[in-house]
Parts: C-alpha cells; structure tokens; sequence
C-alpha cells in the first residue's frame, strides 16, 4: 500500500444518513461519455430554422463582401478615380 492511497481512499462505507459526503471530482469514478455517433438529428421549431438560415444568409454575404473588398485593394477591377 502507497502513501498516496491512504491520502485518498477508494471505497466509503457506513455514511450516515443526516451526513452528506463530499468527493472531489479527481477522485471519483470516471463517468461514461456521450457517444456523438447514437445521437439523431435535433428537433427544431420553425423559428429557430429560419433564424439559422437568415444567419447563414449573413454571413455568406459578409464573406462575399471580404471577398470583393479584397479583390477591390489588389486592383482587379481596375483603377478608381479620386
């Protein structure tokens, strides 16, 4: 037996009713993780769709707008007058 183990003990036995018992989450039992791959599509109320599409509608036409301000400063659409 280690020093360690008898700093954290692994197994607690007889706690009392009208006590409750604290344990650190570095020593308490690994939880089972959510597998990603079980999961099916999310439901979604009409809203919430329409507020994605009308994001994704942003932010496409911010990357186009990035897109033509760029092409803008490397002359590609010729010289502007001043």
């Amino acid at each position: 037996m280690s020093f360690m183990a008898l700093l954290r003990p692994t197994q607690i036995a007889n706690v009392p009713e009208n006590h409750f018992l604290v344990v650190h989450p570095l020593d308490d039992v690994p939880e089972e993780k959510i597998d990603c791959s079980t999961l099916g599509p999310m439901p979604m109320t009409p809203s919430v769709k329409y507020s994605l599409f009308a994001l994704r509608g942003y932010l496409v036409l911010m990357m186009l707008l990035v897109l033509y301000h760029v092409m803008d400063l490397a002359g590609a659409f010729g010289k502007h007058a001043q």
